[in-house]
C-alpha cells in the first residue's frame, strides 16, 4: 500500500487511483461499514448516474437524490467519496483528452 502522506512527485490530482481505494478503505473502517456495503452503496451511485437509459444530467440528478434518500446518513458520506473520486477520474481523462486535441490542433495549423 502506497504511503498517503508522503508525496514524491507533484500531479494535479489529490489521489493516484490506489491511494483513492486505500481511502475508501479507511472512511469505510471510520463509518464502519463493510466492503461488501460500499461496493453495493458505489454500485447504486454509478447506476444512479451512469446508467445507460440516464437521458439527462436532470434525470441523473434526480436518481442520485432517490438513492441518497434510501441510505444512512454514513453510507451518503461514503456515496459522497466515491462520487468525489468518479469525478477526479472522469476530469482527469477530459484533461487528458482536451490536452491532446490541443496538441493535436496545433500541429496540423
Amino acid at each position: 500500500m502506497p504511503n498517503l502522506f508522503i508525496r514524491h512527485r507533484s500531479s494535479p490530482f489529490m489521489f493516484e487511483p490506489e491511494e483513492e481505494s486505500a481511502v475508501l478503505g479507511i472512511v469505510c473502517g471510520f463509518l464502519g461499514i463493510s466492503e461488501d456495503e460500499m461496493i453495493k452503496i458505489g454500485e447504486v451511485i454509478k447506476k444512479s448516474v451512469f446508467d445507460p437509459g440516464v437521458e439527462s444530467e436532470e434525470e441523473a440528478v434526480g436518481r442520485l437524490r432517490d438513492a441518497l434518500k434510501d441510505m444512512s446518513k454514513e453510507e451518503a458520506l461514503l456515496a459522497g467519496v466515491f462520487i468525489s473520486g468518479l469525478l477526479r477520474c472522469n476530469l482527469a481523462r477530459q484533461y487528458m483528452q482536451a490536452m491532446a486535441e490541443a496538441e493535436g490542433s496545433e500541429g496540423s495549423e
